[in-house]
């Protein structure tokens, strides 16, 4: 039998968060939410099991059940949990560029902070509280900006999206440095090298031309800091935002 995506959205926002009949229970939705981030943020996605969380809390798996339906829905709550909390601007909008700015940077360390939220399936669109405030974060500005409607939408889909990928790209390498034991800065350097010796002028000319400037040399950067391809494109769909609507008004 189908799911009813009523309950989906109720299990988010705590409507169900406890069953309606019998004795008080001794357990609550946040606390099986709370463990199931906490065993994902230490131990990754694949040693999450309703078996594990119900272990790690003292209860029985079938208890579980009584609270949350299966291992995806636990998952979407604990990613619309670990989201809660976006720069938080009140007031007039006074620098619409410097608070995307900030929400990106924020999305990039909740990413950093719970990784596992990388690998779990997006299947719906933002519905929680937690994903809901990131988008109303971003919809403040951009709207102040001049974008208006589906305009709004794209655009916030768009940073969505290339946040998340450009952190699972980044994170992805950073693990790899790790489990080899190298530093980003040899590990720049050992593609760099790769990339002198295969990257062949006639067949690659744009990508020779780039090696041979230096556009693959160590930059110096440390694993913390926030991903310069990142911070370039959000700088350049911001200009084209503003180049857009300025357009748009004559």
């Amino acid at each position: 039998m189908a799911e009813d995506p009523r309950k989906r959205i109720e299990l988010l926002w705590g409507a169900s968060g406890r069953p309606s009949r019998g004795p008080k229970p001794k357990l609550t939705l946040e606390e099986i939410v709370a463990t199931g981030i906490r065993v994902a943020d230490e131990e990754g996605l694949d040693a999450l099991s309703m078996q594990r969380v119900a272990k790690e809390l003292g209860f029985t798996t079938m208890s579980l059940y009584r609270y949350v339906p299966s291992k995806d829905r636990l998952v979407e709550v604990m990613l619309d949990r670990a989201a809660d909390g976006p720069p938080v601007f009140t007031g007039e909008v006074v620098d619409w560029r410097g608070e995307i700015e900030a929400w990106v940077r924020g999305l990039w360390a909740m990413y950093r902070l719970h990784p596992w939220a990388l690998e779990a399936r997006v299947s719906a669109p933002p519905i929680g509280p937690g994903q809901l405030a990131w988008f109303e974060a971003a919809l403040r500005p951009l709207t102040h900006a001049g974008l208006t409607g589906g305009e709004l939408i794209s655009t916030v889909m768009f940073l969505l999206g290339a946040v998340r990928e450009l952190a699972g790209i980044s994170f992805g390498l950073e693990q790899s440095r790790a489990r080899a034991g190298i530093s980003a800065a040899e590990s720049e350097a050992g593609y760099d090298a790769v990339l002198r010796e295969f990257a062949d002028p006639g067949r690659f000319p744009s990508l020779a031309k780039l090696v041979g400037e230096g556009a693959f040399a160590p930059s110096g950067l440390d694993d913390e800091a926030v991903d310069l391809d990142l911070d370039f494109g959000v700088q350049r769909v911001l200009d084209g935002v503003e180049a857009y609507v300025a357009a748009r008004r004559g």
